[in-house]
């Protein structure tokens, strides 16, 4: 799944892993996190992770009931992560599933993109147009999102982003159950110095009268706006200028490692576009996903003898979804680290930090393990 770690920093990781893996712990957002998850939306402001505080409480609040399996319909669960860098005491990433994106509630709106064909007999002529198809979708897939990483770990060797990506897929894995058959990505196409969008502007604002920002923050709360202004016939885009079209379906040059990172383990753009910016949305069946079909739950064996090699890295998973916690407020039920391991007979020795729930670690307790080579 993943290339070996080349660099003569990284190289080095693995030898003094022991030492540096407890730097950073992956787990549910909780309450008590909101004024750090406030300074990270403020790095993007994105409609899954807003640069607003009522609604980020109302998120983690979701996002813990979640957890706890307060709401038993995937339309309602949303799943907030962050990775913290614990011996600095901070949170320098966050990431999110939404279990199904488009609902009754609130359907996902896009644009489909596909070609039609015109064919003049007079003229002896073929034109294939590229056209845009709005649509809704009331029953919608499973949605990873919301990954901001402060931008001065992005060059961390332990490659941090790819780590806080795939804690969803591993969460995914654990709790198949709990989400629907397809997962999606939504990537963030080239936008303008000032955060606006050319496709907005050219489409969506002389449908609306909203500028892109307008737009951005009514849909997060509704898209009726969309279905009742925008036109429902198909748009051709041999209308658009040409540097409108150019950008129909690419992504940034900033999200062009986070798309070629989904590639790899299954994702495919499935023809379709966010209808505010144009960005494409990339998708995979569930069950073809690499690293959740590479998910697994095992026995932890104790720490890897002296004399043995490590078969890798891994994410390891501490998961009390299904247990009672009665004092559970400030705690969190989902947890994981990035550490060596070695498979070996009835389950895997792991080198685990000195972090809470995983110093205390009983021999044959359940984990779930992600391995990343």
């Amino acid at each position: 799944m993943s290339r070996p770690i080349r660099d003569s920093i990284a190289a080095n990781w693995s030898h003094h892993h022991r030492e540096i893996s407890p730097m950073f712990l992956l787990r549910e957002a909780l309450p008590t996190d909101l004024d750090q998850l406030r300074g990270l939306a403020r790095t993007l402001n994105t409609l899954n992770l807003p640069d607003d505080s009522a609604r980020l409480k109302r998120l983690v609040q979701i996002s813990r009931e979640s957890f706890d399996g307060t709401y038993r319909k995937p339309r309602f669960r949303d799943y907030l992560f962050v990775l913290e860098d614990v011996a600095e005491k901070r949170l320098i990433g966050s990431c999110l599933i939404i279990a199904q994106h488009g609902t009754h509630e609130r359907p996902a709106v896009y644009y489909d993109v596909h070609n039609e064909q015109k064919y003049s007999s007079t003229l002896d002529k073929l034109i294939i147009h590229r056209v845009l198809q709005l649509r809704f979708d009331y029953d919608g897939p499973t949605e990873i999102g919301g990954l901001i990483l402060a931008p001065e770990y992005r060059a961390h060797p332990l490659k941090l982003g790819r780590i806080l990506s795939f804690v969803r897929f591993l969460f995914i894995g654990l709790h198949r159950d709990l989400f629907r058959d397809e997962v999606v990505a939504e990537l963030l196409p080239p936008l303008n110095d000032d955060g606006t969008s050319d496709l907005w502007d050219c489409l969506g604002r002389n449908f609306t009268g909203l500028n892109y920002r307008e737009a951005d923050l009514l849909s997060r709360d509704n898209v009726e706006f969309i279905r009742n202004l925008f036109p429902s016939k198909p748009i051709y885009t041999a209308l658009l200028p040409e540097h409108v079209r150019k950008i129909i379906g690419v992504v940034g040059e900033k999200t062009v490692p986070a798309r070629r990172m989904l590639e790899k383990i299954g994702f495919e753009w499935d023809n379709s576009i966010d209808p505010f910016d144009g960005g494409p949305t990339f998708a995979v069946k569930t069950d073809d996903c690499a690293p959740i079909i590479n998910t697994r739950r095992l026995a932890y064996l104790g720490p890897i003898a002296q004399d043995a090699a490590p078969d890798g890295q891994a994410l390891v998973a501490l998961d009390t979804l299904d247990k009672e916690q009665p004092d559970a407020e400030m705690k969190p039920r989902f947890q994981a680290v990035y550490c060596d391991y070695r498979l070996a007979e009835g389950g895997a020795e792991i080198n685990l930090p000195d972090l809470p729930g995983f110093d205390a670690l009983a021999r044959g307790a359940e984990v779930g393990l992600l391995p990343f080579d």
